[in-house]
């Protein structure tokens, strides 16, 4: 059921509060109950205070671009060129790197617009390949990502706290 009046725009530093924000809720509602809320909390304040975003926000090959509904911010992307995938030699790529939105927003297709949005950046911007990376366990975004097109092909794992979660390499070819 889609929300009238969502509007996406690129940001910028003076965004980076609203990131923030945004990133340590979301990233909470998305992977607190299945995880140590120890490992929850240090990574929402290693990946998701001012300094970091901020650096981020100004990284050259970095973007984020921010979800509203009205006036209120519900969501967020972030597309990287700066990491090397494993196993997608040779054609120009950018990772989806994170994509959040708000658990009260969630079903109304702001994800669809944020990941329509990152993949209208990519065919504009000429990259071949879209790409991102998705805990195994996180079956509700591997499916959202299959609904928008992109296949597994190969998997990886991700340092969590003192865990090793296995995640799902998943690819889009863009077109």
């Amino acid at each position: 059921m889609p929300v009238a009046n969502i509007t996406i725009r690129q940001a910028y530093a003076a965004d980076v509060d609203t990131i923030v924000s945004l990133g340590r809720k979301t990233f909470v509602e998305t992977y607190g109950d299945n995880n140590k809320k120890e490992a929850v909390a240090a990574y929402v304040d290693q990946m998701f205070n001012h300094e970091r975003i901020e650096k981020e926000v100004n990284t050259f090959g970095e973007r984020f671009f921010i979800a509203y509904v009205g006036d209120l911010p519900v969501g967020f992307t972030k597309l990287s060129e700066n990491r090397v995938p494993k196993g997608l030699n040779g054609k120009k790529k950018i990772q989806v790197e994170r994509i959040y939105v708000l658990k009260e927003y969630q079903g109304f297709k702001i994800g669809t617009e944020l990941i329509e949005k990152v993949l209208s950046v990519a065919k504009e911007e000429a990259y071949k390949i879209a790409w991102l990376s998705v805990w195994q366990k996180n079956n509700k975004a591997i499916q959202f990502y299959q609904k928008a097109g992109f296949v597994i092909y190969d998997t990886d794992t991700f340092q969590f706290g003192e865990e090793l979660h296995d995640d799902f390499l998943m690819k889009k070819e863009i077109w």
